[in-house]
């Protein structure tokens, strides 16, 4: 068994990707990452909670919202569905975790809890 020269030549050139996470990747302009509700214009419709097809959102009162990205499939409909456009995909995708209860995210007000 002889030696692979094609791998062997290949071990001292730099790699073809990005080297991530050290250089962070770009977004499209489209790109459909974390959720971003601005309770401020939410008017407790609830069209988001009742069409979500994956019951990744959970509807508790204007103004507060549970969105569990872990059950999200990024469909955008909550953002298409929204009659005051009081949700949106920001450009993150940062937020893989190995628990998955910290998928969940409580939305109040703009801003995570924790």
């Amino acid at each position: 068994m002889g030696i692979n020269w094609e791998c062997f030549k290949n071990f001292f050139k730099k790699p073809f990707t990005k080297k991530y996470p050290f250089v962070k990747a770009e977004t499209c302009e489209r790109f459909r990452g974390r959720i971003i509700y601005k309770a401020d214009l939410c008017i407790g419709c609830k069209q988001c909670a009742i069409n979500c097809p994956s019951s990744a959102i959970k509807f508790h009162k204007k103004g507060k919202i549970d969105f569990n990205m872990g059950e999200c499939f990024y469909c955008g409909l909550c953002v298409d569905i929204c009659p005051v456009n009081a949700i949106e995909f920001s450009n993150e995708f940062e937020f893989a975790n190995k628990d998955p209860r910290e998928l969940k995210n409580k939305i109040e007000h703009g801003k995570p809890k924790k």
